[in-house]
């Protein structure tokens, strides 16, 4: 395959991984800069370990509910470091030799930080490298607000790896990051706070589903604290106690023993020295790219978090793999992200893809809502589980799918299909006659596409 010239893949997580090889694939020659482990956030800091704390949460949780199928624990303890082992092993069997993976491509593997030194050049550790083509794949990092008392505060990665579950713990945000965690930890005995800045958590999903984990959340003791922010920090480890914006309305929460910051996150760019390559950034710190993830170089690109669009890892893959197809070919490839799902792993969990109610009422389009509860659903009620809803939102003028919103068990499953549907404008009479199999949660979709 003929040598097409140099790319420079700055990060190996899921981005820069596709990226690297597509790029590898079509003949281009390959390196990869990595500072930390090969294989990204996702894999090392945050998506497999936190669902594989969650599962060992889930399992918890059915230990202490098996009385009513019949089933005799004589114990409802945890192994908190054998739980820490079994995130450990998950990861560790996910990720492989990543290493090896990139080698066995062709792939260059370049230890350090990268910075750029001028329009085609990169500063490696000291060592400078000459790219033809360059790819901006840094994923992202924790935004921790400027208050008193901030160097008090964990973030995500820190939650992942805490030597004993907090017996307070208080988490700062209500976003997916907030909820999955104080589902986890409240699972494991924490009693869990969560402030969140908006009116309820999760304002971005559809209220409808978001009510139902803050019952079962509720359920296991998470206390949740809305409109209001955390505005400072004080104590010392151990022994944290948190100002809100209420002021002297009410009294500091806490002492908590850990107080978590998930208060959202941001491309890693900071450290590139953009300006050497000519790379601008927009009035919020974001890489100014086209709908291809062209910067205003015209040799570099950017995908995945560091892009700024969805923070998702199947996002980050698949853009990866269409900047990839921009450089191979010479023609910018649009990044289309229509009908993408998205899942919060708290309890139970939360899917959604398409419009919400407010988003079509905001563009105008008529609509009507069909939704099923699994109070009467067989698999909700064998696996007691049926405080659950299925909600799908069709256009009135021709029936097709506009969004689909699920709280459930399997949520993160079933909603592929639904996204298939949204995706390609299927119709609720199609859903009706696709038949859902018995007992099943996929039962729901048939029965609310009825609805």
């Amino acid at each position: 395959m003929p040598d097409n010239g140099r790319v420079l893949v700055l990060g190996s997580g899921a981005a820069g991984t596709s990226a690297a090889r597509s790029l590898s694939d079509s003949g281009w020659s390959v390196a990869v800069v990595e500072r930390d482990k090969v294989g990204g956030t996702c894999l090392w800091h945050g998506c497999m370990p936190k669902k594989a704390l969650a599962t060992s949460a889930h399992a918890l949780r059915l230990t202490v509910d098996a009385e009513q199928f019949g089933i005799d624990c004589d114990s409802t303890t945890y192994d908190w470091p054998a739980v820490l082992a079994w995130k450990w092993h998950a990861q560790e069997t996910y990720a492989g030799d990543q290493e090896s993976l990139l080698e066995s491509r062709g792939i260059e593997l370049l230890r350090g930080s990268a910075r750029f030194v001028g329009a085609d050049a990169v500063v490696v550790d000291g060592e400078t490298h000459v790219f033809d083509r360059a790819v901006i794949a840094t994923g992202s990092e924790p935004v921790l607000p400027d208050i008193p008392g901030i160097e008090l505060a964990d973030t995500s990665a820190d939650a992942l790896g805490y030597a004993v579950p907090p017996t307070q713990l208080l988490i700062v945000g209500g976003g997916f990051v907030g909820l999955e965690f104080a589902g986890i930890y409240a699972s494991f005995g924490s009693r869990v706070t969560v402030v969140a800045s908006g009116d309820r958590p999760l304002s971005a999903a559809d209220p409808d589903i978001v009510a139902v984990a803050v019952r079962h959340l509720d359920r296991l003791g998470v206390r949740f604290v809305t409109g209001q922010r955390v505005t400072a920090l004080s104590g010392q480890p151990g022994s944290i106690t948190a100002v809100s914006s209420a002021g002297s309305q009410d009294p500091p929460m806490g002492p908590f023993d850990r107080v978590l910051m998930a208060t959202g996150r941001r491309p890693a760019v900071s450290t590139l020295d953009l300006d050497a390559a000519g790379v601008e950034l927009d009035a919020r710190g974001r890489l100014v790219v086209n709908a291809a993830g062209r910067t205003t170089n015209d040799r570099i690109w950017a995908a995945g978090d560091a892009a700024g669009g969805l923070m998702q890892t199947p996002v980050a893959s698949y853009e990866g793999r269409t900047v990839a197809a921009s450089i191979a070919t010479g023609n910018d490839v649009p990044f289309d992200t229509t009908a993408v799902p998205t899942t919060t792993f708290t309890v139970p969990h939360l899917a959604q893809v398409g419009m919400t109610e407010s988003a079509a009422a905001a563009a105008g389009i008529a609509y009507r809502i069909a939704s099923t509860p699994f109070e009467f659903l067989g698999a909700a009620i064998i696996d007691d589980e049926r405080d659950g809803l299925i909600k799908l939102i069709f256009a009135k003028d021709d029936g097709r799918l506009l969004g689909a919103h699920i709280a459930g068990p399997t949520a993160s499953d079933l909603i592929y299909a639904l996204a298939l549907a949204v995706r390609y404008a299927h119709t609720a009479q199609d859903l009706q006659e696709v038949l859902g199999i018995h007992p099943s949660y996929c039962e729901a979709i048939n029965w609310t596409a009825f609805g």
